[in-house]
């Protein structure tokens, strides 16, 4: 963090937030890849060109930073990179959904908790810009139709994929409703989090932090 010569931290530049999330990234990027070649080395079924595109994928914080000139808080990042690597890189690149298949709600229960995560910082940013401290109501609306609304495109993608591609993503109604309620739960359970312990902080809109 750059020092300003009064001896005040000043706000970090672009370089240095980048230089951040890139840091963070690179353990799950690393570790993705050592952990793939050495299951692939012991014999064990693993999807290594799945594995260096998800390289990409870790990086997608780091290019939103670059491309939109903006700063996502750490605790976001972290729980996408935690996603991606339970998710992407697990659950499909190392065959956890065929093994274990309740892993696929758990992950869409806490993909739920992280993009309600991101509603709370849209719903933080535009009363940042606004200067005017929005509705309870409209801010919970905003942070939980964000997972609800992630979860639904999700589905819509799986199905135009087995269609247009033939791949075999959705396994009849149950199984996308199951994920659409997963997801859904993930948001509630966020939101209850934050009523109750106002957390986490840097994501929560200020008007709900300051509510008793």
């Amino acid at each position: 963090m750059t020092v300003s010569t009064s001896g005040t931290a000043s706000v970090p530049t672009l370089r240095e937030r980048l230089r951040a999330s890139a840091l963070l990234a690179l353990p799950f990027q690393v570790g993705s890849i050592v952990v793939a070649i050495a299951l692939g080395m012991l014999g064990a079924e693993v999807e290594l060109p799945l594995t260096l595109l998800l390289v990409f994928a870790y990086a997608a914080p780091l290019l939103v930073e670059l491309v939109f000139r903006t700063t996502l808080p750490w605790t976001l990042q972290l729980s996408y990179l935690v996603f991606i690597a339970a998710g992407s890189f697990a659950g499909s690149a190392l065959h956890v959904y065929w093994y274990f298949p309740l892993w696929d709600v758990i992950v869409h229960f806490y993909s739920g908790i992280m993009l309600a995560w991101l509603g709370m910082l849209l719903v933080r940013r535009a009363e940042e810009r606004t200067g005017v401290g929005l509705p309870m109501w409209f801010s919970l609306t905003v942070i939980l139709l964000t997972p609800m609304a992630f979860a639904a495109a999700w589905e819509l993608c799986e199905f135009a994929s087995d269609i247009l591609i033939g791949t075999a993503s959705q396994h009849g109604n149950t199984d996308s409703m199951t994920d659409l309620l997963a997801g859904t739960a993930g948001g509630v359970a966020a939101i209850v989090l934050l009523l109750l312990t106002r957390r986490p902080r840097t994501l929560a809109p200020a008007s709900l932090l300051t509510r008793s």
